[in-house]
């Protein structure tokens, strides 16, 4: 199995981009990294931070010769950067992708056509940050968090290794799991938590905002994240955030009820179940 890489290819030198190559670079797990962005002077920061080695703007470039290719860009482009990279992968090359949502990119992979030696395998970390850009980048952003591994029943089973053990060598420690459960589960924790805190800000929008103390900010943090990068990935898992979104609405409709009705004691103790949940995550 390999543990080190001659040639890394990031595709998009953003916030993960970056900080994939900032760790790649810290722990000398590669000889040479490519940032590949679009345009030179988009990865400029990059290249003066030494993060990267060269800096393309010109996709077919940054991914031929490379042993490992990590797509980095918003969830809806990356099915059409897999296809569009696909030809110009050499040979015994893994390609992997960091998005939130498998669903897409894992199909367009699945898509191709067969070529030796060239793997696909859908990878996710759960590490990121309201703030975006290379300048938000961080090498020690994966340590000690969970990093995703998708899997199917055509996957193969040494390049799952792979990917894993290069997250593991970030500092991630990783959990394999289908596409089908990765997406149903990142609606519940994920996709459904931005969604609520921009939607507690719409709701407290206006006078009650200038009573906002420290409770209030730190639960809507994330609702700072670029609107348009949280609207590409409830676009690319609708199905899923819908499901989120259904059971969500049960729990408040039953909370409602019960403060509607005065049945304080059900409340609490559905409070309680929930703090004893939360205290566990701690």
């Amino acid at each position: 199995m390999r543990t080190h890489w001659r040639r890394l290819s990031v595709v998009g030198v953003g916030l993960i981009g970056g900080s994939i190559a900032r760790a790649a670079r810290a722990r000398r797990l590669c000889d040479t990294v490519v940032g590949v962005g679009r345009s030179r002077a988009s990865l400029e920061p990059a290249l003066a931070a030494g993060a990267i080695d060269v800096a393309t703007d010109d996709l077919a470039d940054g991914v031929r010769d490379a042993d490992l290719v990590v797509l980095c860009a918003p969830v809806g482009a990356l099915p059409g950067l897999v296809r569009a990279a696909w030809p110009h992968l050499g040979p015994e090359t893994l390609f992997t992708d960091t998005g939130s949502v498998k669903r897409g990119v894992v199909a367009a992979a699945h898509g191709c056509s067969a070529r030796p030696g060239v793997t696909f395998v859908g990878s996710h970390p759960m590490a990121g940050s309201e703030r975006s850009g290379f300048g938000a980048s961080d090498p020690e952003l994966f340590a000690g968090r969970l990093a995703l591994v998708t899997e199917t029943a055509a996957t193969d089973p040494g390049a799952v290794a792979e990917v894993a053990a290069f997250w593991e060598s970030l500092g991630s420690h990783v959990r394999t799991v289908s596409v089908d459960a990765h997406d149903r589960g990142v609606a519940v924790i994920s996709h459904l938590v931005h969604l609520a805190a921009y939607g507690l800000v719409t709701a407290a929008d206006g006078d009650a905002l200038s009573l906002a103390a420290r409770g209030f900010v730190d639960t809507t943090r994330i609702a700072a994240s670029a609107e348009a990068l949280w609207t590409d990935i409830f676009r690319e898992n609708r199905p899923a955030l819908l499901e989120a979104i259904d059971g969500y609405r049960r729990i408040l409709d039953c909370w409602e009820g019960w403060i509607r009705a005065g049945r304080w004691e059900a409340l609490e103790a559905a409070l309680g179940r929930a703090r004893e949940i939360r205290e566990k995550l701690a």
